[in-house]
Parts: C-alpha cells; sequence; structure tokens
C-alpha cells in the first residue's frame, strides 16, 4: 500500500484495508474523497458499520508526502 503512513501507523493500522469508498472529507484540500478503513474493534450497532477515517486522502498524502492517519494542524 503506497499511502505514506509514518512508523507509528505503519504498525497501528497494519490490519486495516479499504471497506468504504470515499465517504470523508480530505482535512487539506476539504474534498469528499477519504476512503473509509476496516474496524478491527467493531461492535455490532443497529446503525450500521463504525468505520476508521484517516485525516487526509490518498492523493493529498502523495502531492504533500505526509502520512494519513497523523492530525493535521
Amino acid at each position: 500500500m503506497d499511502d505514506n503512513r509514518c512508523e507509528i501507523h505503519k504498525e497501528t493500522y497494519k490490519d486495516n484495508f479499504i471497506v468504504s469508498p470515499c465517504r470523508a472529507k480530505c482535512k487539506l484540500c476539504h474534498k469528499k474523497r477519504v476512503n473509509g478503513y476496516s474496524n478491527p474493534n467493531h461492535v455490532c450497532n443497529p446503525f450500521g458499520y463504525l468505520y476508521l477515517f484517516p485525516e487526509i486522502c490518498d492523493t493529498c498524502s502523495k502531492k504533500h508526502t505526509k502520512c494519513i492517519w497523523c492530525e493535521i494542524i
């Protein structure tokens, strides 16, 4: 996976994979193109699946060489 994850997040999110296409907004470009990732700690609920969303989209991650999971300040 070529998503410019930092060393901390490579280990933390090693088992997560894309499940939902583009449901969240990127904090850099503000476009709705952040994919939802699987959540291994998900507990069943009647409202649907709880996805994990990175801070930025893959395009901005590559363009700015930033980790998709690190907080954008």
